[in-house]
């Protein structure tokens, strides 16, 4: 080839590579601008994508304890011998703390008037046989327990109680409960909406912005929620409580299962229960909110004489077989299959000589409480209404200052088991401590008047996971005034509190 014609053929070479080398420069500047990948930016990480996982314990607690039981309507009409009355009502209130506690007060639901708080102590800080202690009343409103704890861990927590008891009025006889912590939802089982029942719902709200709620309730009628006369949503105030009628809301039912859920913040809530039949009081008590559904729950501290009414709901259809437990176990009672969405009422009548216990075995999980009837003189009769559960491992009962206690306690399980129960007084400090043995299926009854020393406080360690028990309260001047005067109580489980909290972290979102 000669040589000019190397010459033009390197010339075209050289533009074709500039041409290519242009449009290739050319394509990446578009890219550039069309696509950024996250790997080109300044703040992206090495990791785009991480996650963590903690579990959590709370450390500050908080425990609402109603007011003192109250009639509906105090207002005064007519004749004053066919006015309702409260009467001569009174309350009291006991506060403890167990474990690892920093510091426990009480104050009035929406008090800003600190000084006023009711503290509770403990008379030497590192003796682990001593809790904290305080008493008073709920005359003046609800109150609200707050706890600051060291550590969470079982065994530790706040356990408190109130009760009320009139010996005149309309409210004769005694109602107690033991404090309850809120929660986003609370289930509840009563006895019903018939004439002469009272049912009265008390929501609180202890947080610093208001809420709203939404009730739901099934009745005995009919399968499925009812719809309710006077409306099914409320709201109730920063710091305070609203009361709803029930018996209004859904009459003419023989039991009533009640959900309540709130929006915004975690709720207390409390159902005062009140029975009359003309002029005579029927008694009065609180129903505790009822959580538990289970495939086996009991109750105990029943004494022969007593009357049992059964209540019971079920999302599935169920069957049931319910026993009666004494010392030496069970004794079968009544067998049925209940509705799944519809509350079932069972009649189970007295109370059979030497059974202080009762046990539930369904197919499928069950809520189940009970009212128990006791009668007085000239008609006068009082009622408890107590919330079947399952064991726990470590929980404790707060005894109201100026009442008087037995203990039930029940062995749910297939086989022979104990359980470590220990008693303190009103300084704290442990009076008593023995353990309980009892054969599978059976129960006994402890009176604390035997226990040398006034009893403020139990807690029951059951490493077995076995036992069931409750607190059956009575009143001196009730007792005394030969009316019928009685409520039960349940135990606070001290299971320590643990949410698994997860988090994700995503670099790719920053901007």
């Amino acid at each position: 080839m000669s040589r000019h014609s190397r010459t033009r053929a390197g010339v075209a070479m050289r533009v074709v590579l500039a041409t290519v080398s242009t449009l290739i420069i050319v394509a990446l500047v578009v890219v550039s601008l069309v696509y950024r990948p996250s790997w080109l930016k300044a703040d992206s990480s090495a990791v785009s994508r991480s996650s963590v996982s903690h579990t959590v314990s709370p450390t500050q607690l908080e425990t609402y304890c109603p007011a003192r039981m109250t009639i509906a309507d105090t207002e005064a009409y007519g004749d004053s011998e066919y006015q309702a009355s409260n009467g001569n009502v009174a309350s009291s209130v006991r506060y403890t703390a167990f474990g690892s506690v920093f510091r426990s007060s009480a104050l009035t639901l929406g008090s800003d008037d600190t000084s006023s708080a009711t503290t509770l102590n403990k008379q030497d800080a590192d003796d682990d046989d001593e809790i904290f202690v305080a008493s008073g009343n709920v005359d003046d409103g609800a109150k609200l327990q707050d706890t600051r704890l060291l550590t969470s861990n079982d065994g530790t927590g706040a356990v408190s109680s109130v009760m009320s008891w009139a010996t005149d009025g309309d409210l004769k006889g005694v109602s107690a409960a033991s404090c309850m912590s809120p929660a986003l939802e609370q289930s509840f089982l009563v006895t019903g909406t018939q004439t002469g029942m009272t049912q009265q719902l008390v929501v609180a709200n202890p947080s610093a912005k208001a809420t709203s709620l939404t009730v739901k309730v099934w009745g005995t009628d009919s399968s499925g929620t009812l719809a309710l006369s006077t409306g099914s949503t409320l709201t109730v105030a920063a710091n305070g409580e609203t009361v709803m009628n029930l018996a209004a809301a859904a009459s003419k039912q023989d039991a009533l299962y009640v959900t309540v859920s709130s929006a915004e913040t975690p709720i207390a809530a409390i159902i005062r229960s009140i029975a009359m039949d003309g002029l005579t009081s029927k008694g009065s008590d609180y129903a505790a909110a009822n959580n538990t559904a289970s495939k086996r729950l009991a109750f105990g501290a029943l004494s022969e004489g007593d009357t049992v009414s059964l209540y019971l709901f079920a999302h599935q259809t169920a069957d049931l077989t319910v026993s009666w437990m004494d010392g030496k176990g069970l004794k079968q009672a009544h067998r049925q299959t209940i509705e799944g969405n519809r509350a079932s009422v069972i009649d189970l009548g007295g109370v059979p000589k030497g059974a202080t216990g009762l046990i539930i075995d369904a197919s499928q999980p069950v809520s189940a409480s009970a009212k128990v009837e006791d009668d007085g003189n000239d008609g006068q009769a009082d009622f408890a209404l107590v919330n079947a559960t399952g064991p726990s491992h470590v929980s404790a009962l707060a005894i109201p200052d100026q009442a008087s206690a037995k203990l039930g306690v029940m062995n749910t399980s297939d086989q022979e088991a104990s359980a470590v129960l220990r008693c303190y007084d009103a300084d704290g400090k442990r009076i008593d401590e023995r353990t309980i043995t009892l054969k599978a299926g059976a129960a006994t009854m402890l009176d604390l008047a035997d226990i040398d020393g006034a009893v403020a406080a139990a807690s029951l360690d059951d490493d077995g996971g076995a036992m069931v028990w409750n607190g059956r309260i009575g009143q001196e001047d009730v007792a005394k005034a030969k009316m019928a005067g009685l409520s039960i109580i349940s135990p606070v489980d001290l299971k320590e509190t643990k949410e698994q909290i997860r988090a994700n972290a995503d670099m790719t979102v920053v901007r």
